[in-house]
């Protein structure tokens, strides 16, 4: 099993966010042969929404359709894969996610982002703490140092790093998330914002 350079569980707004802005920078040339592994439940709750004030998206759109769009533009870039399974436990170093259907998939760099109801992964690295104090008893948030490290080679992101629920702030968690993996890789502050060709 070769490991991915980014392992990242959790396919809502969080998690395919994260993987599509770090693939986004793969013609950059300290990306060099990185690949992103996404696995993917189908429990974001974003499947279940009616998007009507998620800035640039058409009011009365699906959830499910713009994880469906999201899950096609991550692909495009053709840096790593999407798996539809259910995550059971995780060990580290590397990490390593086991499923319920007996597969197992490695990340030198993982990335935890499955929502603030799903407590049920055997050995989640960091502390687990209220989501907010107010909010619904039972959901969840991993403790992180501010740019949402967890651990060692580990984040979270989305709503579990302790944002609210709603599209635009899970997937700006994931966004920061990944450009600080970027900045790690590129050895210093970096981005990646494209422009249209002059002319």
């Amino acid at each position: 099993m070769t490991p991915s350079d980014v392992l990242i569980i959790g396919g809502g707004p969080g998690g395919l966010t994260c993987a599509i802005t770090l693939a986004s920078a793969r013609s950059k040339p300290w990306f060099g042969d990185r690949t992103i592994t996404v696995l993917d439940d189908g429990r974001s709750d974003l499947h279940r929404a009616w998007l009507n004030n998620a800035p640039g998206i058409e009011p009365g759109t699906r959830g499910s359709d713009v994880l469906k769009r999201m899950r096609s533009q991550f692909l495009g870039f053709e840096v790593g894969d999407i798996h539809h399974v259910h995550v059971t436990s995780l060990t580290s170093a590397p990490w390593c996610a086991h499923c319920d259907d007996g597969r197992e998939f490695a990340g030198e760099h993982l990335v935890l982002t499955t929502g603030y109801k799903h407590r049920e992964i055997e050995g989640l690295p960091g502390v687990v703490v209220p989501h907010h104090p107010e909010g619904k008893p039972g959901r969840i948030a991993l403790r992180h140092d501010g740019l949402y490290r967890i651990a060692d080679h580990a984040h979270v992101a989305g709503v579990l790093a302790g944002g609210s629920s709603q599209f635009v702030i899970a997937a700006g968690i994931g966004a920061q998330v990944a450009v600080e993996l970027l900045c790690a890789w590129a050895g210093k502050r970096t981005h990646v914002h494209d422009t249209p060709p002059e002319g």
